[in-house]
């Protein structure tokens, strides 16, 4: 009998995940892809992503993330394939193309040569159309879709199903750029907004007025103009995920999870964590974190080292910080300021064995001092590089493109007599 009973639930959790499988739609079958490339189930992906683009959901990034995984899969044509129609749509990053270790062996493919040339006139056209602060996009679109799903959840017989047909399917590029590895899922934001009803039913006024920060938002990208003739201005979407991230550059643009810009006197916040509770910001802070974001849009590099990823970060606290009043990272720079010559100590320990865990994105896991504190340690080892520098405008060249983050540590002097 206990054999037929499992046999009976087997029978039925298999039906039940074939027919959500059935109902998937072409966008949910690419983020289940990214899902299965992010935990090297490679098959899966490949598998995946071909079914979102027999679902005509396909985009540059898409594709060039499936000539990745056919590559590590040893399928060079169609790692080539796929690439081809990558550069097609417009992939437009020439360096991190040919810095991706993942497509290492079609470097000897006749076929490559004629990629990269592609790819670096993508990326010169871009320039062309992207280089004027007064002309990128500002998109508010996501909010108001947000409200409207939210209003709808009371009547709603499957509220996860809702929040992805009428929201994450229907949103702008930013926003489905921001599913993966941020809103995850409905089925995720469902249960966030209900653990945080309070929160979210509080900042519906706050959130609607996103769009009066525009001016200062231009005002601060024409100094960086000024400051960096080379730059770029991608459009940005201001979204609401789930109380998890502020903001991230994706291939389509910047985008800000508008809600952690949305803090006022009469926003409940009781029902957030402690490391929420801290990061949450109020909305004159929305400039700081676009500027944030544009400087990860302009940087040329994208390594997983530590120093790396610490530079990467304080880089574009630093740059922003040149053309923008306010600071998202606050909290980190107080304490950072006060505790200084300890961090460098424990810092310097930390990069010879190459270990962030003390440094960047532990925000669960820090004690007695707050998360990020690689924020800060960029932050001034980027600032002191940029001190020492008799030509400005270089130094910022410089900070964009870096190639040796030892080297440029050392000819900061940062760490000089410790």
């Amino acid at each position: 009998m206990t054999k037929k009973i499992v046999l009976i639930f087997s029978a039925l959790f298999l039906c039940s995940s074939l027919f959500a499988q059935e109902h998937m739609s072409p966008r949910q079958w690419a983020n289940a892809a990214d899902v299965a490339n992010s935990k090297k189930d490679y098959p899966t992906a490949i598998a995946d992503y071909q079914q979102a683009i027999n679902g005509g959901y396909s985009n540059f990034g898409l594709l060039y993330s499936l000539a990745c995984v056919y590559s590590l899969q040893n399928n060079s044509e169609q790692a080539l394939l796929a690439l081809e129609k990558s550069a097609a749509m417009g992939l437009r990053s020439a360096s991190i193309l040919q810095n991706e270790s993942d497509l290492n062996p079609l470097h000897s493919d006749p076929h490559w040569a004629k990629i990269v040339a592609i790819v670096t006139k993508n990326e010169q056209a871009y320039h062309v159309t992207h280089n004027d602060p007064n002309g990128f996009k500002f998109v508010t679109s996501d909010i108001d879709l947000f409200w409207k799903t939210y209003d709808q959840l009371p009547t709603a017989a499957d509220p996860a199903l809702l929040w992805e047909r009428n929201y994450l399917d229907r949103g702008t590029v930013g926003l489905q750029g921001f599913i993966f590895s941020r809103i995850q899922s409905g089925e995720f934001l469902n249960k966030m907004i209900q653990s945080e009803s309070k929160f979210y039913a509080g900042i519906r006024k706050n959130t609607l007025q996103t769009a009066s920060v525009e001016p200062r938002v231009r005002t601060a990208l024409r100094k960086f103009k000024s400051l960096y003739p080379e730059a770029n201005f991608p459009d940005v979407y201001f979204v609401i995920g789930n109380s998890g991230t502020g903001g991230t550059s994706t291939n389509d643009g910047l985008v800000v999870g508008t809600e952690i810009f949305s803090l006022s006197a009469d926003v409940p916040i009781d029902e957030l964590n402690d490391w929420q509770k801290s990061v949450i910001k109020t909305p004159d802070l929305l400039p700081s974190i676009v500027i944030h974001e544009l400087m990860h849009f302009q940087q040329n590099y994208d390594s997983p080292e530590m120093l790396a990823s610490v530079i990467k970060e304080g880089a574009a606290d630093f740059l922003a910080s040149l053309v923008v009043d306010g600071n998202f990272n606050q909290r980190i720079y107080d304490y950072g300021y006060v505790h200084e010559a300890e961090l460098k100590q424990q810092f310097l320990l930390d990069m010879k064995k190459n270990d962030a865990t003390h440094w960047l994105y532990n925000g669960g896991s820090a004690k007695g001092s707050p998360a990020d504190l690689g924020y800060f340690m960029g932050f001034r080892i980027t600032q002191a590089y940029y001190q020492r520098a008799t030509d400005k405008k270089q130094a910022v060249v410089d900070i964009l493109n870096i190639n040796d983050f030892n080297a440029f540590v050392a000819q900061s002097g940062y760490f000089d007599g410790k």
